[in-house]
């Protein structure tokens, strides 16, 4: 069905391509960069709808050395803007920003706690006071704490439950080998978390030195200049954004996930390593995935039906990016020798001019239309400001990925697409291991 749906989405809008080429191909004037009250902003001041949304980040974690517990982000940041703060008591805030049609969510992970701020222009005053109270002023409540602590063990728990995830998770996993990234929440530090455990670890990480602000919306530099006075309360911090360290990828390993013979179908998903943006492939790689992606749901799944929804992605953050190919069928080893046909058509004969042209204006439209709102789009800016230093990658796409050339596209499989790890997941006998190996 998702398979489905983006092809709908990129067939739906190709005609409005020229328009997106105009949108996005260069960097619009209205964006500002820059430093207020010790805090990086990045604002982009637009009328075109009346949404203000807001993307607030603190770098740092256990990605930096700065914990071992890879629980501690999220349960933190999803605490704060759950609780309510001191001159919004919980029942007062959720009032207060359903009244305002105003949304607040905090999130975490290895490398970042992010918030999330969206609400509409006339109740934007409103709801940045809410805001920046909850950041400032959490209330850490008891019962939240304990609801976030359970959902969050059973989510660990249920990893298994689903095949096709678990064995994506699984995949991931070996990949990233003895990484310190290699590192995924547990039963065991969930448990054992407090709520004052969370508050140290805000308390630490609430720096200004460490904060990446983006917002698009109607707002004025100075507007938003006025608002960053509230954050003087947080100490500036000396947070020096060092490198994430790289991981080494483990490559050419199997695995398999034995399930009852009752159990029809193997989950077979592979991994290989990617371009990383420094790479003079990337561009050409991204294209290329967009055509191996189509390829395969026509080679496998259309012609042959040997899989409901095979699919490539290119996957990762940082400079850490891995090659995705995951499929599921009852007959795995047919479906994985038709994969791997599409593969080497791929690295031995060059893409018509026609596969090449709708790649390149599949990977632009539907990027760009998944980036309209406002909220998606600033997180988009933030992601590509934290991850690989410079927003301006946004308005990089279309004139980069315009330039891809058929040759590019075969040298970019040729390289990447080799040694893969496979992690299977299915009943005995019907995979045999020795069809799974890709140099």
């Amino acid at each position: 069905m998702k398979k489905i749906l983006l092809f709908s989405i990129a067939a739906g809008f190709l005609a409005s391509a020229a328009l997106i080429n105009v949108a996005f191909a260069q960097v619009p004037s209205e964006i500002q960069d820059f430093t207020s009250h010790g805090i990086h902003v990045i604002l982009r001041t637009t009328n075109a709808n009346q949404v203000v949304s807001a993307v607030l980040g603190f770098e740092g974690g256990l990605a930096y050395g700065e914990t071992e517990n890879a629980s501690v982000a999220e349960a933190t940041a999803a605490l704060i803007t759950r609780s309510g703060s001191e001159h919004y008591p919980k029942a007062a805030y959720r009032d207060s920003l359903a009244r305002l049609s105003t949304t607040i969510a905090g999130s975490g992970n290895l490398y970042h706690m992010t918030f999330t701020l969206r609400t509409i222009r006339p109740n934007f005053n409103s709801a940045w006071n809410i805001f920046s109270d909850v950041l400032l002023h959490p209330l850490y409540d008891t019962l939240e704490a304990a609801k976030l602590r359970a959902q969050s063990m059973q989510a660990i728990i249920g990893r298994s439950s689903d095949p096709e995830g678990y064995s994506a998770f699984l995949a991931d996993s070996i990949w990233r080998g003895t990484s310190p990234l290699n590192r995924v929440p547990t039963i065991e530090e969930v448990r054992n978390m407090t709520v004052p455990d969370l508050m140290q670890y805000r308390n630490a990480q609430f720096e200004r030195s460490r904060i990446v602000l983006v917002l698009v919306g109607n707002v004025s530099k100075a507007e938003l200049e006025s608002k960053l006075a509230d954050l003087d309360a947080l100490p500036q911090g000396n947070f020096a954004w060092p490198k994430i360290p790289h991981i080494i990828p483990v490559t050419d390993q199997y695995k398999f996930i034995p399930k009852p013979p009752e159990f029809p179908t193997t989950y077979v998903n592979m991994r290989a390593p990617s371009a990383d943006l420094s790479d003079q492939g990337w561009w050409a790689e991204r294209v290329m995935m967009e055509i191996l992606d189509t390829r395969l749901f026509d080679e496998v799944r259309t012609k042959r039906n040997l899989s409901y929804s095979p699919e490539a992605y290119p996957n990762g953050s940082y400079d850490n990016f891995y090659t995705a190919v995951s499929l599921q069928s009852i007959l795995p080893d047919s479906a994985t020798h038709v994969v791997f046909d599409v593969i080497r058509n791929l690295q031995n004969t060059t893409v018509s001019p026609r596969d090449l042209r709708h790649a390149i204006e599949g990977r632009i439209t539907t990027y760009y239309y998944v980036v309209q709102a406002n909220l998606r789009q600033a997180q988009s800016l933030y992601s590509d400001q934290v991850e690989a230093g410079d927003w301006r990658l946004f308005f990089q796409i279309v004139p980069k990925t315009e330039t891809v050339t058929a040759p590019q596209v075969r040298e970019a499989a040729d390289k990447y697409l080799h040694h893969f790890t496979f992690v299977l997941l299915g009943p005995e006998g019907k995979a045999h291991q020795d069809v799974y190996h890709f140099e």
